[in-house]
């Protein structure tokens, strides 16, 4: 039986937090054979935006944050093309890409991982490099 629990996005990034802290070497062995300094910096890197932005964040600017972290959901525009996407940035565990749920360590989660909104940048896929506009970063507070 699932329940579904809602969760403000302070909770969740401080969940993140405590998860990222007490996992972060079983996470790097798991998913890198090499480079595990390289991702050892930038989960580093995640919890300090992180810590940043629960520390200078209010209630009523939750359900938009201005930067793309785990659980948010980033709509990109295509500037070669008019057509959008969205991609939630998950956890590993929760990845399932063909319904838009991409993980923070996939090579295009990590790339959006604390991309701001607005943000023009060039996205490189297994499909090609394109360039894309931020053009909406959003929390939704559903999680299972």
């Amino acid at each position: 039986m699932s329940h579904k629990v809602e969760l403000s996005l302070k909770e969740t990034l401080l969940n993140q937090l405590v998860f990222l802290e007490e996992n972060v070497t079983e996470i790097i062995g798991s998913y890198f054979s090499s480079n595990r300094n390289k991702y050892k910096e930038f989960l580093n890197t995640y919890s300090t935006e992180v810590q940043d932005f629960l520390s200078t964040t209010d209630e009523r600017s939750e359900s938009s944050p201005t930067k793309a972290f785990i659980g948010t959901k980033v709509v990109l525009k295509y500037e070669d093309e008019d057509e959008t996407d969205d991609y939630t940035i998950c956890m590993p565990e929760n990845s399932d890409p063909d319904k838009g749920f991409i993980s923070f360590l996939s090579p295009v989660g990590s790339q959006l991982l604390l991309r701001s909104s607005g943000e023009i940048m060039n996205l490189i896929t297994p499909g090609g490099e394109f360039k894309v506009t931020i053009k909406a970063i959003n929390f939704d507070p559903i999680q299972s």
